[in-house]
């Protein structure tokens, strides 16, 4: 079973994350979820 997780900057930038016990989000949905909050994946490196 999972939720969905609605995360929003203040800026106005949002996205929505599945949260599925075991499982992995998928590489087009990453990609998609970085397009959303407007960030390249070096940004979120630096970020971890």
């Amino acid at each position: 079973h999972g939720s969905h997780h609605f995360l929003q900057h203040s800026d106005g930038r949002a996205t929505v994350v599945p949260v599925h016990s075991g499982e992995t989000i998928g590489p087009g949905l990453f990609a998609k979820i970085l397009r959303d909050c407007d960030l390249k994946r070096e940004q979120l490196q630096k970020l971890l």
